[in-house]
């Protein structure tokens, strides 16, 4: 008997250490049934963890914490009639109060008072998910500024090829106009004496007039192109002006309008671009400013549902506060206050899905800071938006 007695005396011994255990766990425990998943019991740290009580935990089960988009992987990662361990990474799990997480669910079937029970061991891993994810993120976004880089030195190869057959273009567009006109006497005078005759499958009196326009479109088409290509290579160009330096705005708008024609014409047919008279000067970085209008612009663009939305892109001189003022407006998505409160911080975007580096804005904010500017944005939900761009006039010396 006093064996017996000492059995006993170990195994409560033993059944009390481990509900010390259990109790003072930091890691939130549940017991379920091997059968029917229902929990026999849970620990303090699983209440704190769920929200839920000991008793509403055993009387709803695990379904009240797993997420139902989980409940096939859950079911499925516990061995049956084994007691191999198992093991469940970034499970989705609800809290009472609606609030999603994510938890690692270590487990294991044991035997407790000659009943076989799962033990399982759940840690809460939504921050580590969290900083993954953000890790992998920035490591995405991180090779994207990196092609940028490597597109910046290309550009300037490209232009030089297509400089090359532009220029051939522009002179024999230029030649083959003055050829024309002093041609357009002969070819008159046979025309008076012959009657009209055919050129090139159409008739001369048609042709007289077609001709020069196609000849002048030739020669406006190349120059675009050079125009373009210029301001690309600019654009690309390691900048290594400072802040010392006085721009024209009005100039800068131009050619960043100039660079993102394809854009414009794409994405919108109503695009319009006020140029103040007798704008001042500002003091800074030319190449900046223009990439702050250029991703101003393409945020306005990619933020239009539709063609039929339009743009207005203004410059203005408000001699009060001794400033150059730059206005892009929208009749885009806008955003919500709380996008607005967020929308330069580095690395935040609403287009991540398709694209979009979040690096934008946070890069305009920044320049304008060191311009001694200000950027502001106005917005409402569906009503679009307006970025406003103030920048110190500068004076001489």
């Amino acid at each position: 008997m006093s064996g017996r007695r000492a059995a006993e005396q170990a195994l409560r011994e033993s059944e009390e250490l481990f509900r010390q255990l259990f109790t003072q766990n930091e890691d939130a425990i549940v017991l379920l049934t091997p059968e029917s998943f229902d929990v026999i019991d849970a620990n303090p740290a699983a209440e704190e963890l769920l929200g839920f009580q000991r008793e509403e935990l055993v009387r709803l089960g695990p379904w009240s914490f797993i997420a139902p988009d989980d409940y096939r992987s859950f079911i499925q990662a516990v061995p049956r009639l084994s007691d191999r361990p198992f093991h469940l990474d970034r499970l989705n799990a609800l809290r009472m109060d609606g609030t999603r997480i994510f938890v690692s669910i270590w487990g294991k079937t044991v035997r407790l008072r000659e009943k076989e029970v799962i033990y399982c061991s759940i840690r809460d891993i939504t921050e580590r998910v969290r900083m993954e994810e953000e890790m992998k993120s920035n490591q995405s976004r991180l090779i994207h500024a990196n092609k940028m880089a490597s597109l910046g030195v290309l550009v300037s190869g490209i232009a030089h090829e297509i400089n090359n057959p532009n220029s051939y273009v522009s002179v024999n567009a230029t030649l083959l106009r003055d050829v024309w006109r002093d041609a357009t006497p002969v070819l008159d005078e046979y025309a008076e004496e012959q009657g009209d005759f055919s050129l090139g499958g159409l008739p001369f009196s048609e042709m007289r007039e077609t001709v020069p326009k196609l000849f002048t479109g030739l020669v406006e088409g190349s120059r675009r192109i050079s125009a373009i290509v210029s301001n690309l290579k600019e654009f690309a160009r390691e900048d290594t002006g400072g802040l010392s330096r006085t721009v024209d705005v009005n100039r800068v708008l131009h050619d960043a309008v100039t660079i993102l024609d394809h854009h414009i014409h794409k994405l919108s047919d109503r695009f319009a671009a006020s140029y103040a008279d007798s704008l001042p000067p500002v003091r800074g970085n030319q190449q900046q400013i223009e990439q702050v209008i250029i991703n101003l612009l393409m945020n306005a663009l990619q933020s239009l549902p539709e063609r039929s939305r339009g743009i207005e892109v203004a410059t203005r001189h408000d001699a009060e506060r001794q400033q150059v003022v730059i206005t892009v407006r929208d009749e885009g998505k806008g955003m919500s206050r709380r996008v607005m409160e967020r929308i330069t911080e580095p690395f935040f975007s609403t287009r991540l899905d398709q694209g979009g580096t979040g690096l934008g804005l946070s890069i305009s904010a920044s320049i304008v800071k060191e311009h001694r500017g200000t950027l502001e944005f106005e917005s409402l939900p569906r009503q679009g938006t307006t970025a406003i761009v103030r920048l110190p006039v500068h004076k001489a010396d």
